[in-house]
Parts: C-alpha cells; structure tokens; sequence
C-alpha cells in the first residue's frame, strides 16, 4: 500500500475553531491513511489562522490582490496547488461554520480571475451532534463545483459524534474518517 501516491501533496482544511475537537480527530485519522500510502499531507486548522469575511471590494475590479491583509493568501496557495484536498466541518446551525464560511468566500478573488483549484480527488467531511450534516456536506460541494473547470470525483463522510472528543470512543467513526482517506487515495491512484 504505501508509496503508491509518492508525490501527491494532499491538504486538509479544517474548520473547526477546535484544535483538538471532533472533526481535528477525524481528518488526523484521514490524513493518516494518505500518509501511509505515501502522499504528503498538511492539515490546515483554520482556527489557527485569521481570515477575515469577504467584503465584495466592488467584485475586486482593480485590484492586483485581495485587499485584505490576512492569512487567507497562504491558506489558499495551499489549497490551490494540492493533488487532493479534504474539506472538514463542524455542523454550526445545520451548516458549515463561520470559519469555513469565511474560508469559501475569500475564493471570490481567485474565481473572478479564473484562477481554479488543482485537485484531482475531494474527501468531504462533516459532523454534528444532531442535524445539518445534509445541509453541510452540500455547502462545501457547491464550494468545489465552483472552485474548479472540471468535474472533480468527490467521497464524503458524515458523523455524528456527541460531546467534545467523542469520535476518540467511536470506532466506526473513525473508521469512516479512515475509509475516506482511502477513498480520496484510490480517486487520485485512479486520476
């Protein structure tokens, strides 16, 4: 198993405010199914980095760059020029939460330049203590229907997990976090 996505660079965006929460466990545990099959992975916690909500800037007419000055640009640069790419959230009021909202916005300026995501393969994941786990998963595929010219293959998972580390207890979630590594690893060894 191990070497056969030599070269691969697979990036994670997680976004939960979380450092250690539910949805941090599960993308570890897909990441590390890529990993032991020889891609280099990174996980981005967008929590850790400040990125601030669109402001529209007139559709960004004019600008060479995004006006903001945040981490935004070098989460992006990441996430642009990954083989694959994991989105992962925390159900937040039966959608994804303001950090990856923030996130998909700020793309505004790339997609008005045609600038367009280099993924081959796209693990989406999504948990919740009760509901929006639909409602989730389906923002974040409009996120990369919109980010990329092609069809990109897509696995999800989705997990209900209740109360803070609780997935670290539950085996067959962890097992689905893993079988989505999986899944991103075949679409890519198949891509």
């Amino acid at each position: 198993m191990s070497g056969h996505l030599e070269g691969c660079s697979i990036v994670a965006v997680v976004g939960s405010p979380r450092p250690a929460g539910n949805t941090a466990l599960l993308v570890d545990a897909a990441l590390a199914e890529l990993a032991a099959r020889g891609a280099g992975v990174r996980k981005v916690s967008l929590g850790d980095y400040s990125i601030a909500p669109c402001q529209g800037h007139e559709g960004c007419a004019g600008f060479a760059f995004c006006p903001h000055r945040d981490d935004a640009e070098e989460v992006l640069d990441a996430v642009y020029a990954a083989d694959g790419l994991i989105l992962a959230s925390p159900v937040y009021y039966e959608n994804v939460t303001a950090q990856m909202k923030a996130f998909m916005d700020r793309n505004v300026f790339r997609y008005n330049r045609d600038q367009w995501l280099a993924a081959r393969a796209v693990g989406l994941l999504a948990v919740t203590a009760e509901t929006g786990l639909d409602d989730a998963l389906a923002a974040m595929r409009r996120y990369v229907a919109l980010s990329t010219t092609h069809d990109v293959p897509v696995v999800s998972a989705a997990v209900i997990a209740d109360g803070m580390g609780a997935v670290a207890g539950q085996p067959e979630s962890l097992a689905a976090a893993r079988e989505l590594g999986a899944g991103v690893a075949e679409l890519l060894a198949g891509a």
